[in-house]
């Protein structure tokens, strides 16, 4: 299955928008920790917003950063 079908997949079965907390549950292989560290560098997704203590990410803009992260194969 090539890349491209897979995020496409995932736009279909993420909700529009979701915690950072819920990613592992959702995409296993990605951990909340992971993504935090990406986020205090400045190389997570683009756009989030908070509520209260919680992170959460627009599901467009995950995607578009999850798919600029994949590795193609040659």
């Amino acid at each position: 299955m090539q890349q491209s079908e897979i995020i496409e997949i995932l736009r279909r079965e993420l909700p529009v928008a979701f915690a950072r907390s819920e990613v592992p549950k959702l995409i296993p292989g990605i951990s909340k920790g992971a993504l935090a560290n990406a986020d205090s560098e400045g190389n997570g997704p683009k756009r989030k917003f908070k509520v209260g203590r919680r992170v959460y990410y627009l599901r467009d803009e995950f995607l578009a950063w999850l798919d600029s992260r994949g590795q193609r194969p040659e």
